[in-house]
């Protein structure tokens, strides 16, 4: 009976130990790649926000879109360099050793970080925004009733600036740079290079309905676009003239001013509902 249990003690240990061998050649690499993963992490979410920020900015600028150089600068300086800068908007292009995350680097620092920096910081990341009409019905109707207001505006003096589009879209897209642990691929640019590891690219898209006014006078505006009388504001204009003619004051009504004329819309007017009755 003690051989046995010897016998069987031994193909225990023997066991144990194959076990021991397997699971570590696989929980280690897993392990030991978890920090690295935790990186490409952040990288992908911290592009995604650039992209939600990019789209942003574009429905808030305005006619006035800021440039794609101006973007760049903007998301490399506030979502690419160290956490720790604080944000403003006089920097130029901020690249250089100084500025690199120290998080985005693949096990750490030591003589030269470069070789396991993810991400280059000779570079900013590439920015793709476009503002176009939807691609259902609502991107044609959109674009007929902004020409046929524009037509109409022409004539009655109005103001029918509204927006034909409204669909802003923003893309971000960031090089993954090969490292000992990561193998060469393809760029953003989709070329293979032996630097490049893979490419990190991200999308937002937000519609904008930009019908509506800035103030009480804008929405008169507006509103006299659908105005025929507006096309005759010249003409009550020079009528009036004749108003300071004694038996003639009651026509200078007509002139175009604040009160009245042509085509004056009144937008501070209630609609009889709106007023009590007492």
């Amino acid at each position: 009976m003690k051989s046995l249990n010897k016998i069987s003690s031994k193909k225990q240990q023997g066991n144990a130990s194959v076990e021991t061998i397997l699971f570590a050649t696989v929980m280690v690499p897993l392990l030991g790649g978890l920090p690295l993963l935790g990186k490409i992490s952040d990288i992908n979410n911290t592009t995604t926000q650039t992209s939600r920020y990019l789209a942003w900015e574009q429905t808030i600028s305005g006619p006035n879109h800021k440039s794609v150089e101006q973007l760049e600068r903007e998301v490399n300086n506030r979502f690419f360099v160290k956490p720790d800068l604080l944000i403003r908007t006089d920097r130029e292009l901020l690249t250089g050793e100084e500025f690199n995350n120290p998080m985005w680097t693949g096990y750490g620092y030591n003589d030269d970080d470069r070789i396991n920096r993810m991400i280059s910081s000779d570079s900013a990341p590439g920015v793709e925004v476009a503002n176009r009409s939807p691609d259902s019905m609502a991107g044609p109707l959109s674009s007929g009733i902004k020409t046929i207001g524009s037509t109409m505006a022409s004539f009655s003096g109005g103001e029918w600036n509204i927006e034909a589009e409204g669909l802003y879209t923003a893309s971000v897209s960031v090089d993954i740079a090969s490292n000992k642990y990561l193998n060469s691929g393809f760029d953003c640019s989709n070329r293979e290079t032996e630097d490049v590891s893979s490419c990190v690219v991200r999308s937002n898209t937000i519609f904008v309905d930009s019908w509506d006014a800035r103030n009480s006078t804008h929405a008169a505006e507006r509103a006299r676009t659908f105005v025929p009388a507006g096309a005759l504001e010249q003409v009550g204009n020079a009528i009036a003239y004749v108003g300071y003619i004694p038996f003639f004051q009651d026509i200078r009504g007509l002139r175009s001013d604040s009160n009245g004329g042509f085509g004056y819309v009144n937008a501070n007017v209630l609609p009889m509902d709106r007023y009590s009755e007492d």
